[in-house]
């Protein structure tokens, strides 16, 4: 495989991976382009069964490289655009995505990562336990855990609005 392969098959996977570990589209960059020359620099060790896997873990290693040595984190703004026209639609999404975002906050970092990697990702889970350096089966749990506490948050919140 080449590097132009590589990159043409894997850059959108681990560029959106990254945008989501770093909420910041430069930085996200930054560690995708950092992600493919690990990679390339390290060619004789890459398998194409565990390729992508692979390449999301050195993106999240770059990224937890990189909080360990910078300070200047900046809080994310709690204004996020929205084109609907409609007000009551835009204050129901904007509630309903503060609501998922607060809950996945509270999950423990693994967990979450873990349920990215599953539903953003589409990542098995022995690719998961391989990104997230723990074993297929403690990855199924941590998928699972995530899930159901999202759920028993969303019912939760359900009822008291009933």
């Amino acid at each position: 495989m080449t590097f132009e392969q590589l990159y043409e098959t894997y850059f959108s996977d681990v560029f959106r991976f990254a945008l989501w570990l770093t909420h910041d589209r430069s930085e996200a960059e930054d560690a995708a382009s950092e992600t493919f020359v690990r990679a390339w620099v390290r060619r004789d060790r890459l398998r194409t069964e565990t390729l992508k896997a692979y390449l999301l873990a050195i993106t999240r290693n770059i990224f937890l490289n990189t909080r360990k040595t910078s300070n200047n984190h900046e809080e994310l703004s709690e204004e996020l655009p929205d084109g609907a026209p409609d007000p009551q639609r835009q204050a129901t999404a904007r509630m309903d995505l503060d609501r998922v975002t607060d809950a996945l906050t509270r999950l423990p970092e693994t967990d979450r990562l873990a349920l990215v990697l599953r539903t953003e990702q589409s990542l098995p889970y022995a690719d998961i336990g391989r990104v997230l350096d723990i074993s297929e089966g403690a990855a199924r749990v941590r998928v699972y855990r995530a899930r159901r506490r999202l759920l028993s948050e969303a019912m939760t919140h359900k009822r008291e609005t009933s």
